[in-house]
This record gives structure tokens, C-alpha cells and sequence, in this order.
């Protein structure tokens, strides 16, 4: 921490600009800030940085177009200081969002970080494991299980297989003895894809939704599908789901969010709904913790490696999303 005339201040990466990463994003000192009513001032161990990040850069992002730009949704560090009504208590080790909206993401020493989406970091995992556990293995077990109710036998179709949340979705479909099938963009995510338990992975551009589901489906279609894609793919997905299917909408990798029609809902006899970690009830948010810290222990689903950067080199971390085909890395706390 640094003090200036009675104050402390803090170490944060952001960017008053949109641009290349590697030539508008500054380390800048903030004031460190205060927790209010269920909220914790959390000693950022690691961050996760991800497409969002790079959309934000572009200025492609649907949901923050303003700035300056603060990185990193989520982080798993030790609770520096609880405010009133914080579930943990200071030196507990937690996963939990940071308040990237109000320049408080985690890419800095510390975060700003709420109660309703902290949870404590499994013992099982490391802190890079950990960084990105809640939003992408929680929220698929609220897409898969809370919501879409994915029964084992079922196949479930998860579009954009290779993000940190498709890759979740294709282990966790897995563990619940689903067939799964993902897609991909490019050989390197296939193989990424098949890596995390895929039973069969496809590019959309190179086979067509229709022929490819008929095929491995033996024309029955999908029952449920994840998408974190939306855009034109997710057009193509639904008219491939089984009566009585479910989709799940998850993001929209693709820059545009899937368009739900309703006639054609009618027609097919389909639902759709939405998955996020932070809306869930109680009872859904304990039994996920029960579920997912137990497979993890017995080793059915696990974060998958990931490149790691260290705090000074922010920049380039931020750079990489560019060109990865996993779009996730790490960036570890001071």
C-alpha cells in the first residue's frame, strides 16, 4: 500500500481509452477503498481476465461501455475487511465478483468484492484454479441442474465449448452422465473441447448445424443447450432442439445475444431461461457448494490449465485474449 498525506492508496490496471491493451492500459494509484453494507475489502490473490476484458477494450461490450475500464470480474483472495452483513469473516480465503462497474475490478491489490456472489475458495483448489471457479463451474450448475434440469442420458449441445463457461459446461455434463456435444472455431479449441470430455465436437463453419445434429442424434435433436455464443448460433441450435428441450442463455461471445422467438418456442415445445451464479436461491447456492466441492475432490471436474501472468505484466495478460483460443488467464495479486 502507498500513504500519501494520511490516505492509502492502491495499485490498479485500467484504461481511460479504448485500444490495444498493450498501449492504453496504465497502472494507476486509486484511494483504497472502504466496504459498505455486505461488502468486504478483499487482498486480490489472483484475477481472472477473459473475453469480456477484451470486449470492454473494444468497446464491443453489451453491458459497461464507459470509462475508464476496470479489469477483472471475479478474484479469489483473503477478506481484508468486512463491512456490516458480510458472510466471511477478515482471512477467510473467498471466490467471489468485484465491482469492475465502479473502477473496483480485480485487477488491482484489492477489490471491492459483495457478499451475495462470495463463496470460500475449496481447499482443493490453487489460487489460479480457484480464480475462475465461480463463474464458470457455478454458473453452469445453475444453467444445467437449478434450471434445465439436465437428466443423465440426456445430450446437451454446448455452443462456444472452449470458453472457461463452455468448458465447465462440457465437464459438468459429463459428470451428470449427459452426452455432449460442443462446438468450436478452430482445430486448437476442438481439441481443447474434447480435452475437457466431449463426445463429439463440430465447427459451425465448416458443417452445418442440421446435418451434424441429425447425424449424431439419430434425428431425436438436443435436449438441453448452453449457449454462450447467441448471435446466428444460436438460431441454428435451436431449430435442432428435441420436444420438451431447454436452453439455457449464458453470454454472447458471438457480440450480439441470442433472439428467442416466440412462435417458433410454441412451435417446438421448448423453454428458454438464463443462468448467473448471483441469482439463485439459498437453498440452490448450498447444494451447488455440496455438489461441485465433491467433485472437484474426486477429481470429475476440474479447472483447466491456463496461462499465468504476473501483476506487473497486466498489459500483456490483456494483450493475449487477442490471440488465445481459450480466452481465460490469470493474472495472480502482488
Amino acid at each position: 500500500n502507498i500513504i500519501c498525506r494520511g490516505e492509502m492508496f492502491m495499485l490498479s490496471w485500467q484504461a481511460h481509452s479504448l485500444g490495444k491493451a498493450e498501449e492504453v492500459v496504465k497502472q494507476i494509484e486509486i484511494p483504497l477503498p472502504e466496504p459498505q453494507e455486505n461488502e468486504a475489502r478483499i487482498k486480490v490473490l489472483a484475477t481472472v481476465l477473459g473475453l469480456p476484458d477484451k470486449m470492454m477494450l473494444d468497446g464491443t461490450y453489451l453491458i459497461i461501455k464507459k470509462l475508464p475500464i476496470s479489469f477483472g470480474q471475479e478474484i479469489v483472495g483473503i477478506v481484508d475487511k468486512a463491512g456490516p452483513g458480510y458472510p466471511f469473516k477478515e482471512g477467510d480465503r473467498i471466490i467471489g465478483g468485484a465491482n469492475f462497474h465502479v473502477g473496483l475490478g480485480g485487477l488491482a491489490e484489492y477489490c471491492i468484492s459483495p457478499g451475495d456472489s462470495a463463496i470460500l475458495a475449496p481447499s482443493t483448489l490453487s489460487d489460479d484454479e480457484a480464480a475462475s471457479f465461480l463463474g464458470s463451474f457455478h454458473v453452469a450448475y445453475v444453467g444445467l441442474v437449478n434450471r434445465a434440469a439436465l437428466k443423465s442420458g440426456e445430450t446437451l449441445l454446448v455452443l462456444g465449448g472452449a470458453g472457461r463457461t463452455g468448458s465447465a459446461a462440457i465437464q459438468l455434463g459429463k459428470a451428470l452422465g449427459a452426452t455432449v456435444i460442443a462446438t468450436a472455431r478452430a482445430k486448437k479449441q476442438e481439441e481443447f473441447c474434447r480435452a475437457q470430455g466431449a463426445d463429439y465436437v463440430f465447427n459451425p463453419a465448416e458443417q452445418g448445424f442440421d446435418e451434424t445434429i441429425a447425424r449424431f442424434t439419430q434425428g431425436q435433436g438436443v435436449n438441453v443447450i448452453y449457449d454462450t455464443v447467441g448471435g446466428d448460433v444460436y438460431t441454428n441450435a435451436v431449430n435442432n432442439i428435441a420436444l420438451g428441450g431447454r436452453v439455457v442463455l449464458i453470454g454472447f461471445a458471438s457480440g450480439t445475444w441470442g433472439q428467442p422467438d416466440p412462435l417458433h418456442i410454441l412451435a417446438k415445445g421448448y423453454s428458454v431461461t438464463g443462468a448467473l451464479h448471483t441469482i439463485r436461491s439459498e437453498e440452490e447456492r448450498t447444494e451447488s457448494i455440496k455438489v461441485l466441492d465433491n467433485l472437484v475432490e474426486k477429481g470429475e471436474i476440474k479447472p483447466p490449465p491456463t496461462s499465468v501472468y504476473a501483476f506487473d505484466n497486466a498489459p500483456d495478460a490483456l494483450g493475449s485474449l487477442r490471440k488465445r483460443q481459450s480466452e481465460l488467464v490469470i493474472v495472480r495479486g502482488t
